[in-house]
């Protein structure tokens, strides 16, 4: 210890103080902000993956989006859905949809409207949205029930 940090003998004056300064503290403080600092990186590391797509790309999902028309092209609320996955989503009323967390693969997207279905093949790839353009929903389509 170097002189400078030795106490000063007035704290001695009336003999040993009841507690005596830890040594130690200091260490066992930076310790704790040290680790304090790693846990909230790795948190704020965990939610900016979250954020930009790269935790779906570990977990090996994707995302596809699209429109649904009649066939005047007015935008119509639609149920789209994976099959064979539990993912779906409803169209918005301007037609537009969106699907997230499908499976990365081949998969098959289907786009129901009044009992009528349309099937489209989507290569999802992890970290990806796939645009599936519109989906139309013809006059006949209603007359014949499922569609491709």
């Amino acid at each position: 210890m170097n002189l400078e940090e030795s106490p000063a003998l007035d704290l001695y004056k009336d003999g040993l103080p009841a507690h005596l300064p830890d040594p130690s503290r200091k260490k066992k403080i930076i310790r704790i902000v040290i680790i304090g600092m790693a846990v909230l990186s790795l948190i704020l590391a965990f939610f900016n993956m979250a954020q930009n797509g790269t935790l779906a790309a570990l977990a090996g999902t994707g995302n596809a989006t699209g429109m649904v028309y009649d066939d005047q092209g007015h935008a119509i609320a639609a149920k789209v859905f994976v099959f064979g996955a539990d993912v779906s989503a409803q169209s918005d009323q301007a037609g537009r949809f969106e699907l997230k967390g499908i499976p990365s693969g081949q998969q098959i997207v289907i786009v129901s409207y009044r009992n009528v279905g349309r099937e489209y093949k989507v290569n999802i790839m992890a970290g990806q949205t796939v645009n599936m353009g519109e989906v139309r929903f013809l006059t006949d389509d209603f007359l014949n029930g499922w569609s491709q």
